[in-house]
Parts: C-alpha cells; sequence; structure tokens
C-alpha cells in the first residue's frame, strides 16, 4: 500500500463518521448497539484533527490529501457545534 492510498484512507475515516454520528443521534432507532456505534462514531468524528496531522504527515504534496485534512478539520468542527447546541438547548 502507498502512502497515497494509507493516507486517504485514514482521512476518510472521520468524514464517513461524522454524518453517521449525526444521522444515528436523530434517528427514532434506539438499541444498545446503536448508542454504541454513536460514542464511536461521534469519538472518531472529534478526533478528526487527529487524522488531519497524520495523513499531513504521510503524504502531505498530495491534493487530496490536503482536500480531505480540510474536510476532517470540518468534521471534527460539526461534532463540537453539535454538542455546544445540544449544552445551550439543556441550559434553556
Amino acid at each position: 500500500m502507498n502512502k497515497k492510498t494509507l493516507a486517504v484512507a485514514l482521512e476518510l475515516i472521520p468524514i464517513i463518521s461524522a454524518p453517521l454520528a449525526i444521522i444515528s443521534i436523530f434517528s427514532n432507532i434506539d438499541s444498545q448497539i446503536i448508542r454504541s456505534l454513536i460514542g464511536a462514531f461521534t469519538l472518531l468524528a472529534l478526533f478528526g484533527f487527529v487524522f488531519f496531522f497524520i495523513g499531513r504527515k504521510i503524504a502531505k504534496e498530495e491534493k487530496i490529501v490536503k482536500v480531505l485534512s480540510i474536510l476532517d478539520i470540518l468534521a471534527t468542527v460539526a461534532i463540537i457545534i453539535l454538542y455546544a447546541l445540544v449544552f445551550i438547548a439543556l441550559g434553556s
């Protein structure tokens, strides 16, 4: 596996996890498995900045890695905003 493929695969983890976490949180399906998946998806999306640094370290000159790195940061920001909105809603 070359560096570009590894970097892209790692960069895709939080990009896929953030929408899955948000969709799972707002879905009507409720079970213990879904709750554990929500936790896993949320943690992976929240630590998107870690994948940002790993991807940049592995293949920083690739254009696709640069684009996916920005999306990693946006995944982290999306989860932070979601939790900030939850705290605001609970505080009101």
